[in-house]
This record gives C-alpha cells, sequence and structure tokens, in this order.
C-alpha cells in the first residue's frame, strides 16, 4: 500500500524540521527583546505551513500515481 516516500513529502519534512529550529531560536531571540526575532518567528512560521503545503501536496500526488 505504502511503500517509499516521494521527493515532496521528504523536502516538506526536512523543511518542517529546519522551521522549527528556526521557530525555536527566533522565539528565543524575540523573548531576549530583539526585534530581529520577531521576523524570525513570523519567517520561521510561514516557512513551516510552507514545509506542511509541500509534504501534503507530495503526498497527494505519490496516492495518485499510485492509484490509491
Amino acid at each position: 500500500m505504502l511503500r517509499r516516500s516521494s521527493g515532496g513529502e521528504i523536502a516538506g519534512a526536512v523543511l518542517i524540521v529546519l522551521a522549527s529550529i528556526a521557530l525555536l531560536v527566533g522565539a528565543f531571540a524575540a523573548g531576549a527583546g530583539s526585534v530581529h526575532g520577531m521576523l524570525g518567528v513570523i519567517v520561521a512560521f510561514a516557512a513551516g505551513i510552507t514545509g506542511l503545503g509541500v509534504h501534503i501536496a507530495g503526498r497527494e500526488a505519490r496516492l495518485r500515481r499510485d492509484g490509491n
């Protein structure tokens, strides 16, 4: 049924992990009073949502290709 992950799924998962790390770093920087930290939080959140979309789109494409 589910064999291997597609390239889109892997890229989306990697983007989510990197965005999560950046979100933590940005949150600590924003908590320390850095204005740039808040910008980092916003960018990391947007990147994480984009990664989730890429992951879901890759999964849907693989399922359609496999006929499930």
